[in-house]
């Protein structure tokens, strides 16, 4: 599967991968990742894995299993704050399990700016739980919680980073577009059974 840069709406990479799955529905009308090698293509895409990486995969295929879990926990934790909530303290405590999980294979590494901090894993798929978890870390301590917003169309989660908070749909070009679309059929609709 090609993940192309309307997969990356969210702004953040926790709700870029949280919207991989369709949270909203009983029964779900997708999901982006449905094996290992699905999930690498997503990590590349993502920027997590280099190009031409190795797949080291774990025996016991534990890290695909997580990284499910955690898509859906990303989620719990985040979508109550669309709507003014708080997240559940389960949530938070199975949030931090992860995250302390996670923490144990990071370091700071020297670059040629600097240094960063950095995920040293064996298995790609560790490496990229580990930025995604990483990255909602980041989000929950941020003081900018307010900014995580649902797309009135699709449902995917993303960062508001528009200067007035005003920003409603995932992306202008898909989302936006099929809205107000819809709206104007609307109102073309509306005109015309005014006329009959």
């Amino acid at each position: 599967m090609e993940f192309n840069p309307s997969f990356f709406a969210g702004g953040l990479k926790c709700l870029d991968f949280c919207n991989t799955f369709d949270h909203l529905h009983p029964s779900p009308a997708y999901d982006f990742l449905p094996d290992r090698a699905t999930l690498l293509q997503w990590g590349q895409a993502a920027g997590i894995l280099p190009p031409g990486f190795q797949d080291n995969p774990v025996a016991d295929g534990q890290f695909f299993t997580r990284a499910l879990e955690a898509r859906a926990l990303i989620f719990h934790l985040f979508i109550p704050f669309v709507r003014s909530g708080m997240p559940a303290e389960a949530d938070l405590a199975l949030f931090n399990t992860f995250l302390q999980d996670v923490s144990t294979r990071l370091e700071v590494v020297s670059t040629a700016n600097g240094y960063e901090l950095a995920c040293r894993a064996a298995d790609p798929l560790e490496r990229i739980l580990c930025e995604v978890m990483r990255s909602a870390a980041d989000l929950l301590i941020s003081n900018q919680l307010e900014r995580v917003r649902q797309c009135e169309e699709c449902g995917w989660l993303f960062y508001d980073s528009t200067r007035n908070r005003s920003r409603r749909w995932c992306d202008m070009k898909l989302c936006g577009n099929k809205a107000k679309a819809r709206r104007h059929y609307e109102r073309v609709k509306q005109k015309k059974m005014a006329t009959i």
